[in-house]
């Protein structure tokens, strides 16, 4: 079962927690008051939105450079199995325009293998991997597995300790002894903001405790886990937006907003709900998702 899936969602307390009392002070250091908004998908390979946002016929060879015109980032799951070739990763960064960023999700070699966190030659190749994308890369998303609990924390700081400064990370818990009354372990809050490391927020059904409202970086990564267009899913977004919008007073400086729905086939429908209530909410000046010609 996919992580945090429930089959009927109708009394799930969709609430967002309280903001965490680390955050607010961590934000106000930051002069902008302007947050640059990203919105993106998990994939772009996706034959079921010809007609919705890629025009009639598109190849498949094309869906990226159509993908990069409607949202301007993504959550490249497909790092998380393989660590691309150059080719590769020169083909995908020509498809797409200067200022779309990659989120290469770290490979499960190092995230969920055995001793793979403290792997340096695996992080080095990584690290070499991701270089390839130069100004198209964005911050890499380290998913951790359910079963790496607090008890593990000695093998996630020998890893911090092997990622070198220049590179942006964001880090996804999912065991509960990370959190907290809506909130991530302080220690560790702490910790990661003077590195300036983030860490991943998940909004889904079945796992309401990891949703939380620490921010430890000056960027933020939300991935909302729709439910087929449920009538949750828009006044969640809603929720979001609100609590976004005075992150961005406090002074948040970009924020990843990644659309997931079952298996993604309504993610263009839930992602014009998604701009247009940051785009009222939040001021954020994002542009409508295309509508191809027919």
């Amino acid at each position: 079962m996919e992580f945090g899936k429930i089959a009927n969602v109708d009394h799930v307390n969709w609430e967002i927690p309280n903001e965490d009392p680390l955050t607010r002070p961590f934000l106000n250091q930051f002069a902008t008051k302007k947050t640059k908004f990203y919105i993106g998908a998990p994939a772009w390979g996706h034959k079921e939105w010809i007609g919705r946002l890629y025009p009639p016929k598109t190849p498949a060879t094309d869906f990226l450079f159509h993908y990069s015109r409607n949202f301007n980032t993504i959550e490249l799951n497909t790092t998380h199995y393989r660590i691309p070739t150059a080719d590769v990763v020169k083909n995908w960064v020509n498809k797409v325009p200067g200022d779309f960023l990659f989120c290469p999700k770290i490979p499960q070699l190092i995230s969920h293998a055995v001793n793979g966190l403290v792997d340096s030659s695996n992080v080095s190749e990584w690290i070499k991997a991701i270089d390839r994308f130069g100004s198209n890369l964005g911050p890499c998303f380290l998913q951790l597995p359910p079963t790496f609990s607090y008890t593990f924390k000695a093998e996630l700081f020998q890893f911090l300790k092997l990622w070198p400064a220049g590179y942006k990370l964001a880090i996804e818990f999912r065991h509960p002894s990370w959190f907290g009354e809506g909130r991530v372990l302080a220690a560790l809050v702490e910790y990661l903001q003077k590195r300036d490391i983030g860490l991943v927020i998940t909004d889904v059904a079945g796992r309401r405790d990891v949703v939380h409202t620490s921010i430890s970086a000056s960027f933020s990564f939300l991935r909302f886990i729709g439910n087929d267009l449920h009538d949750s899913d828009f006044s969640r977004v809603r929720l979001w937006a609100q609590r976004l919008e005075g992150w961005q007073q406090q002074g948040l400086q970009n924020l990843f907003f990644i659309v997931h729905q079952p298996d993604d086939l309504k993610t263009p429908e839930m992602s014009d709900f998604v701009i247009d209530e940051l785009n009222v909410i939040c001021r954020a000046g994002l542009a409508p998702l295309a509508k191809p010609l027919l």
